[in-house]
Order: C-alpha cells, then structure tokens, then sequence
C-alpha cells in the first residue's frame, strides 16, 4: 500500500495485561479507515524497556514496534513521532484505550481541511467511581476533562495532528515527566491561533482505564497529584515513578 497516510504512536511500559484491547479497537480502525481511503495506517508500539511480553504481543499485531529505554513518557511519545511514517500523527495510550471505529477516517477527513490544525478528543471512563475516585474514576475528574476539552478548548486523550506541525512545535516537552499531555494541549492550541487555524476534536470518546484509580488509595493519588501540582514538581521523576512505572505495585 505504500507509505502510510496515518501513523498512530502508543507508548507503552510492562502492558501484556492491557495492550490486547487497546490494539484489538486500533486495528479494526484502521481496517474501517485503509476499506474507507484505501490508505494505509502505521501502528508504532514504542515499547518502552518493558520486562514483560508487551513488544511480542505488538508483534503479533502487525506493530511497528521501536525499543526506546529512557523512561520519559515525552521522550518516548516523540521516540514514535520521529520513526512514524505518516503524514498525519496521532498520539493514544496502550492501556485499554478503546477507540471508536471511525477514529481515522475522522482525522483523515478533519486534516484534509487547511483550516483545521488538529485536536483530541473527549473521554468516557470503562468505570465511574464516587465523587474523588475511591473506586474507578471520579466525578472530579470528569468535571476536570470537560473544564479542559469543552470550555478552554484544549485537545486531550487522543492527539492528532500534521506530522509536519508536530515538528514545528518540537514535540511533547521533554523536561516534563507528567502532565506533558496536558502542556502539548495547550501549545496546540496556540500554534492553532497563531496560524489562523482551528482544532477540531473527535465527536465519540475514547473510553480510558481507570486502573491507576483503582491500584491508588486515596492518599496515595492526591499525594502524587499534589507532587505534581506545578511544573518544578513534573520534572521530578521521583514524583512520577509510581503513577508511571510501578503502577501494578501499588496494590
């Protein structure tokens, strides 16, 4: 099929438990999308130093799959951005991240249009908890997304935009070890604006696991949240390395 049209970059650390969904939901995207345009799709795993078997299930899949051992999730978002193929980027996480079907035609048909410069795109919880997450994921948190996406604007969950702009604005932020997501929303935004352009945000959400809620006692999530509550606290790994890499420890 040649050079692929779309590339969606998934960073990903010890997933084998949760990748399967996430790649079942991508592929059959992406066969929606190349029956659709008759354009091709590239899945970059990057895989990030895993122990388990999450490069061997990406495999499976048909994955492009890129080692990268540095654990900076922006490092290694922007690790898949500069081997991705495609003229359009798109950005997911590998932990049961369940897209709609129609995710790629709806970038392919926002990006073919100049104004649009890019976007995200809402999110549904797989499991709603109470007001401040004891269980699943909280009505605080929801209330936080639609603060986030409805009202300001910024894209979220799922980044897509022109692998070219991507460039341009030097990729997610590497001295940020958490909330980079959230910064490189912001900068969007503002490269939209500046650019005469608009962001365009995908219709039906990406229902998102709630596993970290669920793994993190009360104390310990707001503890971490407070850690990381400005950006002096999200260059420090060591405020981040539980919530990112030894998440399945904190039972």
């Amino acid at each position: 099929m040649g050079r692929p049209k779309i590339s969606l970059v998934i960073p990903a650390y010890n997933e084998e438990k949760y990748i399967r969904p996430t790649l079942d939901a991508v592929m059959q995207a992406k066969q929606v999308y190349e029956t659709t345009f008759s354009e091709g799709v590239e899945v970059v795993v990057v895989d990030n130093d895993s122990t388990d078997t999450t490069a061997m299930i990406a495999q499976e899949y048909g994955c492009n799959v890129i080692d990268f051992a540095q654990h900076n999730i922006a490092a290694v978002r922007n690790a898949g951005a500069a081997q991705a193929q495609g003229e359009y980027l798109a950005f997911v996480d590998a932990d049961a991240s369940i897209i709609p079907e129609d995710t790629f035609v709806s970038i392919h048909n926002n990006l073919e249009q100049p104004e649009v410069f890019g976007g995200g795109s809402r999110m549904r919880p797989d499991k709603l908890g109470c007001l401040c997450g004891f269980f699943g994921f909280g009505l605080l948190d929801l209330l936080t997304y639609y603060v986030l996406i409805d009202l300001q604007g910024l894209g979220l969950v799922l980044f897509y935009l022109r692998k070219k702009d991507f460039e341009e604005m030097n990729g997610f932020d590497e001295t940020l070890y958490a909330f980079e997501d959230g910064e490189f929303g912001i900068r969007m935004k503002q490269y939209a604006q500046v650019n005469h352009q608009r962001l365009v945000h995908l219709k039906k959400p990406v229902i998102v696991s709630t596993r970290k809620n669920q793994l993190c006692s009360f104390s310990q999530m707001w503890r971490s949240y407070f850690k990381l509550y400005n950006k002096d606290g999200a260059r420090d790994m060591n405020n981040v390395y539980e919530m990112l890499y030894d998440v399945d420890h904190l039972r």
